[in-house]
C-alpha cells in the first residue's frame, strides 16, 4: 500500500449529530395587524462558529448561526434567532484544508435543516413560510478571512 493511499484511509469526515442548539420566534406584530400590502423587508444574517470539542479526537461543534428580523414600514414583524449545530469528527487532512472543511463544508451540510426550521417557524407564527436563499459558505468564509487579513487556501 502506498503512502498516499495509506494517509487517505486515515482521512475521517463524519458528522456525529446535529441538533436545534437554540431557537427563538418574537412575534411582534401577528399578521393580522399589518394592513400594508407591501412585502415585508428581511435582513438575513448568517454566521458560522467553529469550536474543538476534543482535540485527541478531531471532534468539531460547528455552528451555524441565523439572526433574521422582518420589517413592514420600519414596524418589526417578527425577529427569530437560530442556533443549529453540528458535531463533527474531522481527521487525517492537511492543516491547510482543515478551515474550509469547517467553514464550508460542515456548514452546507447543516443548511438544509436550518432553512427548515426556519420556514417551518416563520410559518407556525402565523407568516407565510421563509425560505432562505442557498448560502455561498466559500464567500462567507473568504470575507471572515478577509476581515483577518488572510486568504483563502
Amino acid at each position: 500500500m502506498s503512502e498516499k493511499e495509506q494517509e487517505q484511509q486515515q482521512q475521517v469526515f463524519n458528522i456525529l449529530a446535529q441538533y436545534t442548539k437554540d431557537l427563538s420566534f418574537e412575534n411582534v406584530m401577528p399578521a393580522s395587524k399589518i394592513s400594508s400590502d407591501k412585502q415585508p423587508e428581511i435582513d438575513a444574517q448568517i454566521k458560522v462558529e467553529v469550536s474543538e470539542t476534543n482535540k485527541e479526537h478531531g471532534i468539531y461543534d460547528v455552528a451555524l448561526i441565523v439572526n433574521i428580523q422582518a420589517k413592514i414600514e420600519n414596524k418589526t414583524m417578527f425577529i427569530l434567532d437560530l442556533n443549529y449545530s453540528g458535531e463533527f469528527s474531522v481527521s487525517g487532512f492537511p492543516k491547510e484544508l482543515m478551515g474550509a472543511i469547517l467553514y464550508i463544508e460542515c456548514p452546507r451540510m447543516l443548511f438544509p435543516y436550518a432553512r427548515n426550521i426556519v420556514s417551518q417557524a416563520v410559518n407556525e407564527g402565523g407568516f407565510p413560510p421563509l425560505y432562505l436563499a442557498p448560502v455561498n459558505f466559500a464567500d462567507l468564509y473568504q470575507q471572515q478571512l478577509d476581515a483577518k487579513g488572510q486568504t483563502l487556501q
